[in-house]
């Protein structure tokens, strides 16, 4: 009985694994100075996902992501040297077109963001939901290149604890492109 107990779990595992979950996520790097002005800010980002495909246009996924800045200008605080941030994004994804190896997909979810800054005692809070579109390409069964096309559509509430709080819809679709790949179960 064990053994077909422990069988059937291995054919159910290889089943649902099949082509059907991913790991992957993105990496990125940015360093900005303005001309004119002693604001430059440097980041790094990494941000690892899983996802499953429930069906062959709908899949659910999860993102956590860390990221590293140094010297911004924050509202309400100021100059800053350092901050450290954590997001948390589960999201479903919608592909809308597929040919051949390529597809057009949209990402839609939410996401939280927490951000210690180094020397301030209050940190910042964003929560949100978004829709971001995106492009496909799968190099083989088991690798997908993957590209996100800006922001989206958001909505985010940012908060600092007595200090500030704000909300804002926004529209950017070619604010910047991300870049990511995927491993295929």
């Amino acid at each position: 009985m064990k053994k077909i107990l422990m069988t059937l779990a291995a054919v159910a595992m290889a089943a649902t694994m099949n082509a059907q979950t991913w790991i992957g996520g993105e990496i990125g790097f940015e360093s900005n100075h303005v001309n004119g002005a002693s604001s430059t800010a440097k980041a790094f980002e990494i941000a690892p996902e899983i996802g499953y495909n429930v069906s062959d246009n709908f899949s659910i996924a999860a993102q956590l992501g860390y990221a590293y800045t140094s010297s911004q200008e924050l509202p309400g605080v100021g100059a800053v040297s350092n901050i450290n941030g954590y997001t948390f994004k589960p999201y479903a994804r919608y592909t809308f077109v597929k040919a051949g190896n390529f597809s057009a997909f949209f990402d839609g979810g939410l996401r939280y963001t927490f951000a210690h800054i180094k020397g301030i005692e209050n940190n910042v809070n964003n929560a949100g939901v978004f829709i971001t579109p995106g492009l496909a390409y799968a190099v083989s069964p088991k690798v997908t290149l993957v590209s996100h096309l800006g922001d989206g559509l958001t909505y985010t509430h940012s908060w600092m604890k007595d200090i500030y709080r704000s909300n804002a819809v926004k529209f950017q679709l070619f604010n910047g492109i991300s870049f990511g790949a995927y491993y295929n179960f």
